[in-house]
Parts: structure tokens; sequence; C-alpha cells
């Protein structure tokens, strides 16, 4: 059998097609088969790696050593960049009695014939990456929302994984997990409040200032920056907060990184909108916005309108990082909703909350149905019950509807970053013949104005609105704008040096 450098199966996988890619006798990383096709050790157990394990990554931990305890599956090896972290969380393991293998490099952790499955919850930018290699290395996957940083890259994992027929993936967009979201949606589907009028996503959620720093910040002596950057582009860290100091968490208000908090926290609420339209990709799309009320070294907005535009229903999605008035914590609200989803209809309307459960109201705001029997279900134990199962359509949180949902995110925030900064007049001028656009538009401001904002001298980023093409997941339109809009960032980037994103080629069929 032969064993096969990493170059030479990049070879097969870029030139070979899905046949070669997924030979079962090659291995990306390490030497001899990967992991068996129906996973788990000698006695059964499935054995899972949870990679990036400073936040979110620690709830999985907490997942497979105390929740799925006793199921089938068992934590095994842990991975992060950062060595105080990786070494906290191996001491936190052995002191409830599980022993762990420790990884700081991902790829060594893939040529561990013991893990059969891992999950990724690393910053965004490694999201999509990571899926490939691990599907590559023949391991089963739980990817953590968004799966990606940019379209591209979203759509080459999406293109693995459907070829990668013998392993699981699962995303982590848990409200597909839900049992009452999809009786909300038959039930409006059911016409007894109508049609849908507008799809709204809420994230109302407080965000303060990270600090403003005098130029480059020192890393951190325990952190392989290299390794923590991966795809991104290398370069120092602008930041310094008090939440995440110059690395940890804050990566999500840059760009290099992350995608503020439409891509953050939205990218649920935005599954859930997109999820009741029924559909995938708008027609067209446009945002609005600013970071407003603080000076800091963040570079996304706190406060951002889109409005997107589908045959059904426009998508109307709105980020607010400022409370209610300043020196409060508390959020503003819409039909008592901060982070949610609101589906208004001709004879009513839905409210979806954060944890999944859903109210419906008639136009009097009197409530005629609920729908709370399991708000957010059971996502990460759905995942395990599909590696059982080795079904994939078993999986709850298919990774279609992540890359979708996830790019939807991004498409918004390219408008944003084409933008230009414009007064309020000529923003009202830009927006004046869009409905949605407007009646956002005025809370927009009374936000602003609450917040002591001087919207008459406050310069707002105005986004064109901008064509979308579905099949080509790219922008349409001749000239500058839809360049401009199509060599962002957001829609793709290729990644750098030894973390380069591999794209799928399918194999040319021979003409007779």
């Amino acid at each position: 059998m032969k064993s096969w450098s990493r170059k030479d199966f990049l070879k097969a996988s870029l030139l070979g097609g899905g046949a070669a890619l997924f030979a079962r006798s090659s291995l990306l990383y390490g030497q001899g088969s990967p992991a068996i096709a129906t996973s788990g050790s000698a006695n059964g157990d499935i054995r899972v790696a949870v990679v990036g394990i400073r936040a979110q990554g620690n709830g999985h931990i907490k997942t497979y050593v105390e929740d799925l305890k006793g199921t089938g599956v068992r934590l095994v090896a842990l991975c992060d960049a950062d060595q105080e972290v990786l070494d906290k969380r191996v001491t936190e393991a052995a002191n409830k009695g599980v022993k762990v293998t420790a990884y700081r490099d991902y790829r060594k952790l893939l040529e561990d014939k013991n893990v059969d499955a891992v999950v990724i919850a690393t910053p965004n930018h490694w999201h999509s990456l990571m899926t490939i290699w691990a599907l590559q290395a023949g391991k089963d996957v739980y990817v953590e929302k968004p799966l990606s940083h940019n379209i591209w890259e979203g759509r080459q994992a999406v293109e693995f994984a459907h070829h990668a027929t013998d392993r699981i993936v699962q995303a982590g967009t848990q409200n597909r997990s839900s049992l009452d979201i999809p009786r909300a949606i038959e039930f409006v589907k059911s016409g007894q409040i109508g049609k849908i009028t507008v799809a709204r996503g809420l994230c109302y959620k407080l965000r303060e200032s990270i600090g403003k720093t005098s130029g480059p910040q020192a890393v951190p002596s325990s952190v392989d920056y290299n390794l923590w950057t991966g795809p991104a582009d290398l370069v120092p860290p602008h930041r310094n907060g008090p939440r995440g100091g110059p690395i940890h968490y804050d990566w999500h208000w840059f760009w290099n990184y992350g995608g503020g908090d439409i891509s953050n926290q939205g990218i649920h609420q935005m599954d859930v909108a997109r999820w009741f339209l029924g559909e995938e990709y708008p027609a067209s799309v446009m945002t609005y916005g600013g970071r407003f009320g603080i000076i800091d070294d963040a570079e996304t907005p706190n406060t951002e309108v889109t409005v997107m535009h589908y045959k059904t229903a426009p998508l109307v999605f709105e980020v607010r990082g400022m409370p209610m008035k300043p020196g409060m914590t508390a959020m503003d609200a819409f039909r008592g909703t901060r982070v949610g989803v609101v589906i208004h209809c001709e004879g009513g309307y839905v409210t979806v909350g954060e944890n999944g459960t859903c109210m419906v109201y008639d136009n009097d705001n009197k409530r005629i149905q609920s729908f709370t029997e399991q708000g957010l279900g059971n996502h990460r134990r759905n995942f395990v019950e599909a590696m059982k199962s080795r079904k994939q359509s078993m999986a709850n949180g298919q990774i279609e509807n992540s890359h979708i949902s996830s790019a939807l995110c991004h498409i918004a925030n390219v408008s944003y970053l084409v933008g230009a900064e414009k007064s309020n007049a000529d923003l009202v001028k830009a927006i004046k013949s869009d409905k949605q656009a407007m009646e956002v538009h005025e809370r927009f401001v009374a936000h602003l104005k609450a917040n002591n904002v001087e919207i008459d001298t406050t310069k707002i980023v105005t986004g064109p609105l901008l064509k979308f093409d579905a099949k080509s997941e790219t922008f349409k339109g001749q000239g500058s704008l839809s360049d401009k809009a199509n060599s962002n960032l957001l829609v793709k980037r290729v990644g750098r040096a030894e973390f380069k994103i591999p794209e799928y080629k399918r194999q040319a069929v021979a003409r007779t």
C-alpha cells in the first residue's frame, strides 16, 4: 500500500476529481488507511477531538465529557494554537477522569488514527479549511457557524463534503435541530395568517468598546501566531481589549478573521429567516450602517441594516451593538424580540426567540399559537446519532444550508464594504424607493439619536444595491462596482502559503 505525502494527495485531489480524492487507501497527513468507514474504536466508541477550545470549544468539551457520557462517544484529543489554553483544558479534562492527547498543530491531530471525528470551534477564518482537511483525512466533522469566512471557500467545503460520501458533516446552525421552528413554518405555510410580507432578523446585542491601541501589539508567548492565523493574512494584531487581549475573541470585529455580529450571532437568525422564506439567494442586497458611539480598534459596524430582495418577500436584517441609551446595558426590542426573528404576514406575525421557541400573534398583538416543545433541540446529540447511523441524511445541520446562510452574511457585508460614507440626507435619497429600507431607517435614526449620535453631521456608510447571481455565487453586472464587490475578501480568498484552501475539481468527462 502506498503511503501518500500531502503533496501527492493534493495533486490527486486537484487533478483527479472525486474518485481519486476520496480513495480509501490514501490519507492526507498520516500513513496508510484513514479512519474506518464505520468509525469508532475497538470497543465501538466514537472518538472525538475538539479544535479551538477557549470559549465555544470549551462548551463542546463539556458535551463529550459530561452531557453525552456513556452514549458511545468520548473525547480523546484537544487542539489549540495557544499552549496556555491547551494546557488548562487538558488539566481540566484530567481532573474529570478523561485523558486526552494534546495538539497545537491541527495537521498533526489529523494524523491520529485514534480520532474518528473533529469538532471545529476555532475563529471563523479556519472553519472551511479545517473542514476540508478533516474530510481529506477521513474524519467526520462538526463545524461551528458560520461555515466560512468567505463565499468561495464555503462552496469548496460543501463540494468536498458532498463527495466524501462516507463521512458525516454537521454544521453548527443548531436551530435546524429545533422541533418548534419547523412547526411554525408549517403553520405559516397553511395560510392561517396569510402570506409572508417581510422576514426580519434581529441581533440587538450589547457590544462595548474594545479599546484603542497605539499600534501593533505583541503576540503572547503562549500563542503560535502562524498557526492561529492560518489562511488569513499574517499581520500583527491591532487590538488589546479587556475581553480577549491582543488575540482572542475580538477577532470577530476585524475583516481579516470575522464579519461582525451579522456573521457571529446573526448567522443563526439569518438561517431561520431564510428557512421561513424557503429560498436560497436573493436577487439583490443593500446595506447601510457604521460604527457609532465609540472610537476603538474594531473595524466591523456596530449598527447595520441589510435589505435582501427575495421573490417571496424581503429579508431585512438589523444589527445593533449600542444599548437603549448611553450608560445602560438594556437593549432595544422589536415586537418583544432582541435576538431572534420576526416573520410578518398579512394577518399577523411569528416571533422566533434566541432559544428557538416560536409565538404567533394576530395584528392586534394577541397571541394565537405557541410552539415551545423544544426550541434548540439537541444538535450536538444529533451529530452523534448521525455518526452512529453512518447516514448523512440523519444530520440536521446540512452543510449546504449553513453555507448559503453564511454567504448571506458575507454578501450583506460586501455591500457595506464597497459603500461610501454619506450624509443621512443622501442615505435617504439612496433608499427612498425601498419601502422596507425606509421603515427600518426611521427606527435606525431614533436609535442613533437615543445614543447621542449627531445624525445631521455623522457620516453613514451607504452600500450600493448589488445584484447577486445564485448560480455562480458572485455579484452580477458590468463595470467597476461589481468588479470591486467580487474582488472583496468576503467573496473569495484562497489562503496563504501552507494554508491555501484546496479547490474541488470535478473530473472532466471524456467525449466519445
